[in-house]
């Protein structure tokens, strides 16, 4: 089996990158801490956002519409689909009966 002078150069490189990935993954031991959340010091957006979002009362429907008489009496104006038989079966194929050039 021959191998080209390019396939011989991908494989070495992914070889390599596999080897970089795995030492990273695996070869080093975790020295980082988790992720942690200091209340202590906010930025004035972070202050701003917080107190706008306990402003925000739930959002409330007045539903006395439903029950109103002149919303009863609303019509349905629907109009009836008549069914119509399917068109062909592959729209962009050719028509019968006429050539291609």
């Amino acid at each position: 089996m021959q191998f080209s002078k390019n396939t011989i150069i991908a494989i070495v490189l992914a070889v390599i990158v596999l080897a970089a990935a795995g030492y990273m993954f695996f070869g080093k031991p975790n020295t980082q801490t988790g992720i942690t959340a200091d209340s202590s010091t906010k930025s004035a957006a972070e202050l701003t956002f917080i107190n706008l979002t306990a402003e925000i009362q739930p959002v409330k429907f007045d539903t006395s519409i439903l029950f109103d008489p002149r919303f009863r009496a609303l019509e349905d104006l629907h109009t009836a689909i008549i069914p119509e038989t399917a068109g062909r079966k592959d729209p962009f194929a050719p028509l019968p009966g006429l050539s291609t050039k």
